[in-house]
């Protein structure tokens, strides 16, 4: 799933969050900026090393006559190296991409987060939520990648994924059609969001106006 449609995702259940933990004495208080920050969190090291790889080719000029598709041989691109083979062998890319997005990694930081917010830690229930929302992110995108998906048992093992028949970006394995339903989606739930929280935007600019 796109990176900007897990920010969405979970905007939209974050309203639902808030009510039903009114009623959940044994777990954190909801922190809304960490759980939105953890939605994104798990893609932000990739694509911080992606910006880096396409302004080198930039610069290189290996872009001179428009970027390699993924099924183009491989080049001078680091950017295509970087996804053709450092995404799979490369152990500090491995590591940085698995981080927050290894299912078992990030259940244990969710953890972590709960036995520091029961001890008194002010940064144990952010910490909480925000692997909450990354853990999210991670279990939408283990069904919607062939063989490029989140390591399962990272770092204990470096290799093993789930093979889904369905990818969230490559038309063979209809991408396409997973394209579609997910923009339908992300619009369907930005109207939801503008309805739901268009009376406190509005009362929010009310206030700016008397004061």
């Amino acid at each position: 799933m796109q990176t900007y449609s897990h920010l969405i995702v979970t905007g939209a259940l974050n309203g639902r969050f808030a009510q039903r933990l009114r009623t959940k004495k044994n777990l954190p208080p909801l922190r809304s900026k960490a759980l939105l920050l953890g939605s994104i969190l798990p893609d932000l090291p990739l694509i911080t090393i992606s910006i880096i790889t396409i302004g080198y080719d930039i610069l290189a000029g290996n872009f001179a006559n428009g970027a390699p598709g993924p099924d183009a041989p491989l080049g001078t691109s680091l950017t295509q190296k970087l996804f053709d083979i450092w995404f799979y062998e490369n152990p500090w890319v491995i590591a940085a991409h698995n981080l927050f997005h290894s299912p078992l990694l990030v259940a244990v930081f969710m953890l972590i987060g709960l036995w520091a917010y029961q001890r008194g830690k002010q940064w144990g229930a952010g910490f909480f939520w925000l692997s909450a929302a990354a853990l999210l992110h991670t279990l939408i995108d283990i069904p919607l990648h062939v063989d490029d998906g989140p390591l399962l048992l990272f770092p204990l093992n470096w290799t093993l994924r789930f093979r889904s028949p369905i990818s969230y970006w490559d038309p063979n394995y209809h991408g396409r059609e997973w394209s579609i339903f997910e923009h339908l989606l992300d619009l369907a739930l930005l109207v939801y969001l503008f309805v739901r929280y268009r009376p406190k935007w509005q009362a929010w600019r009310q206030r700016r106006k008397t004061n």
